[in-house]
Order: C-alpha cells, then sequence, then structure tokens
C-alpha cells in the first residue's frame, strides 16, 4: 500500500511538472490566413481608389554617392506628378508622366523627354530605381507579378517584402482615413539603398497639394 508521503510527493512532482510543461508552451501565432484576409481588404480599399497623393523626404544611394530632398508624389489613374526640391532648393526638378509619354523639367527650364518615368529617372538622375513598382511599396502593397517574399505584421500589413530583386521593410504605420499608411519604408538592392519618410498622406482626389 503506498504511503501517504509517497503519495504527497508524487502528487507534487505531478503538479510542478505539469507548470512546468504549460510554461514552455510556445506562443500560439496569429493565423496567416487571416492576416492574408487583412492584406487583401486593405489592397482592395487602396486599388479602388482612383489616385493618391503624399508628402515626405526621400534619399537615394548608390553606395558611393547620394542625395536627399523633399518629394511629392501625386497619382491619378495612369498620370502622375513627382515634385522634388533638394536640400536648399538644389537639384528641383519635376516629372510628369501619363500613357503619352514622361517629361522631366528641371528648375532652369531644361526639359527631357521619354517613354516611361523611369528612363528620365535612370538616365537624367541616375537613380536605377524601379518608379512603376515604388508607386505600389510605397503604399504597401506589392506591385503586380511574382514576389520572393511577403511578411505581414499583426495587423495584417506589410513589414517585409522581396521583389524584383528588391528588399523592402516598413518601419512605421500610421491610420490615414479607412486604412493605414506607411510612413516609413526602405528599399534596398545590392549597394542601393532608397528611404522614404512620409509626413502627409492624401488617399481621397489624388490630385495632391498646392505647393
Amino acid at each position: 500500500m503506498i504511503s501517504r508521503s509517497l503519495l504527497l510527493s508524487f502528487l507534487s512532482l505531478t503538479f510542478a511538472l505539469l507548470i512546468t510543461a504549460c510554461s514552455t508552451v510556445p506562443t500560439v501565432e496569429i493565423d496567416q490566413a487571416e492576416l492574408i484576409l487583412l492584406y487583401q481588404a486593405r489592397s482592395d480599399v487602396l486599388t479602388a481608389a482612383e489616385g493618391w497623393a503624399l508628402k515626405g523626404r526621400l534619399a537615394v544611394n548608390d553606395g558611393e554617392e547620394g542625395g536627399s530632398g523633399h518629394l511629392s508624389w501625386q497619382q491619378y489613374g495612369q498620370a502622375s506628378s513627382m515634385n522634388f526640391h533638394g536640400a536648399f532648393g538644389r537639384g528641383a526638378w519635376q516629372l510628369n508622366a501619363d500613357e503619352n509619354g514622361a517629361v522631366l523639367e528641371w528648375a532652369d527650364g531644361e526639359v527631357h523627354r521619354a517613354d516611361t518615368a523611369g528612363e528620365l529617372i535612370e538616365q537624367w538622375l541616375g537613380w536605377t530605381i524601379p518608379v512603376s513598382a515604388l508607386a505600389w511599396w510605397v503604399r504597401g502593397l506589392t506591385a503586380p507579378g511574382d514576389w520572393d517574399l511577403r511578411q505581414l505584421n499583426a495587423q495584417g500589413n506589410l513589414e517585409k517584402l522581396s521583389q524584383l530583386g528588391w528588399n523592402i521593410e516598413y518601419g512605421q504605420y500610421r491610420d490615414a482615413g479607412r486604412v493605414s499608411m506607411p510612413v516609413k519604408l526602405t528599399a534596398r538592392r545590392q549597394s542601393y539603398t532608397v528611404k522614404f519618410a512620409i509626413q502627409d498622406w492624401d488617399l481621397e482626389a489624388g490630385t495632391g497639394w498646392d505647393e
């Protein structure tokens, strides 16, 4: 017959093992399917909008040279307008593009034309940036086509993305009407780095603000 003291020791040991086991159970991860649904709902809202606009700071560095300044970016349908002012007004330019082509105008009135905004930015600014994809990334969305990595946070917002050879990290989001929008993001490819610090979003008319 088991003694009372032996039985109590056995029960105490069992209880201790149960407590230890419960404390080491890993935290249940949020269901990825739920995160994807949250991401898709936000994506549907943004892609249904006719236009959008942002204001913020842009910094570009190719590993040897770089530049930064204030950028206003307005998008409406297939038409876009970028207005950039470097420090102390240096390196100012405006880039307008639509389905008919793109026009880059410097502050001194010099004008260049090409089929796409990306061609002008690469040829005359020296920035090798996928502008069409960046229009999606800056909104916290994957660009159309395949992607290698898409990591979502607990709210279903993009946290990390790898696409077209670029790695994008999102540092912060902020409410902008019906959805949250990125206010900090960094895109890297090899030695190339593009950083956005966005101060304002306009998701209503997409016509931007008066300069």
